[in-house]
C-alpha cells in the first residue's frame, strides 16, 4: 500500500505536466496568434519577393541580400508577437493584447532574446576557454598523463552538460521567458535554475510535446491529402483539372493536360495556401507547448535569491570598474596639479637631473624634481611619482 502510494505521487507531476501539455494542442483556436502568424509568413514573403524582383530587374544584387535580411527580420519579430500573445493564452488570459499591441511589445522586447542567446554563446566559449588551458597544463611531462586522467572525463562531462542544455533548456525556453516580460539578466538567472532544479522535468516535458505536435501534425496531413485526393478527382471530372498541390497538378497533367491557365493558377495557390494553414497549426502548437513548459517548470522556484547573486556579481564588477576610473583620474589629476605647480621640472626634467647632485648631498638622496628624500632601493618618488631608475 505504502508503495503503490509513493508510486502515485511521484508519478503526479508527470501527470500533471501531460495534461497541462494537451492543452497546447488547442492553440489553434488562438484566432489572433492563428492571424499573426499567417500575416508575418505572408509579408515575409512578399517583403523578399518584392526585393528578389527588383534586384533581378535593376541588376542590384545587393537587393538579394536585402531581401533575404527583411524577411528574416520579418520573421523574427512577427513570430516573437505571436510567442507574446500564446504566452498570455498559456497564462490564463488570451483577450490582455490585441495583435497591434502583440506587435508593438514585440518590437520593444525581441531584442533581449538575442542578447541572452549572445550571452549564453558566451558562457560556453568561456567554459571552452576553461578546458583548453587544463588541456594546455596536462601538456606538462609526467606529470600531465596524471592530470589528463581527472580533466578528460570532468571536461567531457562538463561540456556534455552545457551543450545539452544549451540546446534543449536555455534556447527553447529563452522566447518564453522573454515573451513573459523578464529581463535579460533575469532571463539568464531563471534558467541556470531551471537546469539545475527541472532539466528532466523539461527534458520529458519537450519529448512529449514533440508527440503531441508530431501526432496533430500526422493528423492534419492525412486530412489535407485525402481531402486534395477526393476534390482533385471531382474536380477532373467537373472542370477538367485536378487542383492544387502535387496530386492535383499530378492528375492534371497525367489525364485532364493543363485544363486552363486559370484554374492551374487557382489550384496552385488554394493548394498553397491549404499547406501553408497546415503548417501553421503546429507551429502554434509548439510555441504555445513551450510557453506551457517554461510556466510549469518555474511556477515553484524562487528567482529572487539567483536574480540577487547575478545582481550583486554585476554591482561588484560595476564598482571595481568605477574604481579603477575613479583612480586613473586621481593620478591625471596629481600628474597635472604637480606640472602646474613646478612647470620648469615638467619640461625641462633633464637640466633638473643634471642640477641634482650639486643641491642634494650624497648622505641625503632626494628626487631631482620635487625634492623629497628618497632611498637607494626607490624606483619610483613616493611624493611625485617620478620615475628614479
Amino acid at each position: 500500500m505504502t508503495d503503490t502510494t509513493t508510486a502515485a505521487k511521484a508519478s503526479a507531476p508527470l501527470m500533471s505536466t501531460i495534461e497541462s501539455l494537451l492543452q497546447a494542442a488547442s492553440a489553434f483556436k488562438n484566432f489572433r496568434a492563428l492571424t499573426l502568424l499567417g500575416l508575418t509568413f505572408v509579408t515575409a514573403v512578399l517583403t523578399g519577393g518584392l526585393f528578389a524582383y527588383l534586384a533581378s530587374v535593376t541588376g542590384i544584387y545587393f537587393l538579394f541580400f536585402l531581401a533575404t535580411l527583411l524577411s528574416i527580420i520579418v520573421l523574427f519579430y512577427g513570430s516573437n508577437g505571436v510567442g507574446i500573445l500564446l504566452m498570455n493564452d498559456a497564462q490564463g488570459h488570451p483577450d490582455s493584447h490585441s495583435i497591434i499591441d502583440a506587435v508593438l511589445l514585440s518590437l520593444y522586447t525581441s531584442h533581449r532574446l538575442l542578447a541572452v542567446v549572445f550571452l549564453q554563446i558566451l558562457i560556453v566559449l568561456a567554459v571552452i576557454v576553461v578546458v583548453a588551458i587544463a588541456l594546455a597544463i596536462c601538456k606538462i611531462p609526467v606529470l600531465g598523463p596524471l592530470l589528463y586522467t581527472f580533466v578528460f572525463p570532468v571536461s567531457a562531462v562538463v561540456l556534455g552538460i552545457l551543450v545539452f542544455a544549451l540546446y534543449f533548456v536555455m534556447l527553447p525556453l529563452a522566447a518564453p521567458a522573454v515573451w513573459s516580460g523578464s529581463s535579460v539578466f533575469q532571463v539568464i538567472a531563471q534558467l541556470n535554475m531551471v537546469v539545475r532544479k527541472q532539466l528532466i522535468m523539461v527534458l520529458l516535458s519537450e519529448f512529449i510535446l514533440m508527440l503531441i505536435t508530431g501526432f496533430v501534425a500526422f493528423i492534419i496531413t492525412m486530412v489535407i491529402v485525402s481531402g486534395s485526393a477526393i476534390t482533385s478527382s471531382m474536380s477532373l471530372g467537373i472542370i477538367g483539372f485536378g487542383g492544387g498541390g502535387l496530386l492535383g497538378l499530378a492528375s492534371g497533367f497525367g489525364f485532364g493536360g493543363m485544363g486552363g491557365n486559370g484554374h492551374m493558377m487557382a489550384g496552385m495557390v488554394g493548394g498553397g495556401l491549404l499547406f501553408a494553414v497546415g503548417a501553421l497549426i503546429p507551429s502554434l502548437i509548439w510555441s504555445k507547448g513551450i510557453c506551457l513548459i517554461y510556466l510549469n517548470s518555474t511556477r515553484d522556484l524562487d528567482f529572487s535569491k539567483a536574480e540577487e547573486q547575478l545582481n550583486s556579481k554585476l554591482d561588484s564588477v560595476r564598482k571595481k570598474a568605477e574604481e579603477a576610473r575613479e583612480r586613473a583620474r586621481d593620478l591625471a589629476a596629481q600628474q597635472k596639479q604637480k606640472a602646474g605647480a613646478n612647470p620648469v621640472a615638467a619640461t625641462a626634467g633633464a637640466v633638473i637631473d643634471t642640477q641634482a647632485p650639486a643641491v642634494v648631498a650624497p648622505s641625503a638622496p632626494a628626487c631631482p624634481v620635487c625634492h623629497a628624500g628618497i632611498s637607494s632601493d626607490d624606483v619610483f618618488c613616493g611624493n611625485c611619482g617620478n620615475k628614479l631608475k
